[in-house]
């Protein structure tokens, strides 16, 4: 976050959401997300890396589905009963597509938090998508290396 002078740090909280995954949640943040629906039906994503799950169409565009647990070299659990789709939006104006969705196990909760209540967690094992291990009031989390994730999705061509 950033600082400026006149505000007191208190004051300062970044508006994010703790998104549940099958490991580890997610600490995103709030404009990454533009939406989350529920589980639908994918087309197939023959001849793709492991962690294409497939292609949604959304909004009337088509756009990729991954595993991120997958693309982080983990293997793939079962869904659990209250799985969604997140759409991210690209946060690289290079990124074709402009969203892309993963699959995630539950619903994002909002959360506001200052730089006080996030913390690394440094005894933790870093994912090559992963920028930082963090533990935060709700538990421990990931937060995702959005760009990393971007480059990998570069190179899909549907």
């Amino acid at each position: 976050m950033t600082r400026h002078p006149e505000s007191s740090s208190s004051d300062e909280r970044l508006a994010t959401f703790w998104v549940p995954m099958q490991q580890k949640s997610l600490l995103v943040p709030q404009v990454a997300l533009a939406e989350v629906m529920a589980n639908a039906a994918l087309t197939d994503a023959a001849n793709a890396p492991d962690w294409l799950l497939g292609w949604l169409d959304w909004r009337g565009q088509t756009v990729p589905v991954i595993s991120y647990e997958v693309a982080n070299g983990h293997s793939a659990a079962a869904d659990s009963p209250g799985a969604r789709l997140a759409i991210f939006n690209a946060v690289s104006e290079q990124t074709e597509p402009r969203f892309f969705a993963v699959r995630i196990q539950g619903i994002p909760r909002l959360l506001r938090l200052s730089d006080a209540e996030v913390r690394e967690d440094s005894l933790a094992h870093r994912a090559p998508l992963e920028r930082m291990a963090v533990i935060t009031q709700l538990g421990k989390a990931s937060i995702p290396d959005l760009d990393a994730l971007e480059r990998l999705l570069t190179a899909l061509r549907r």
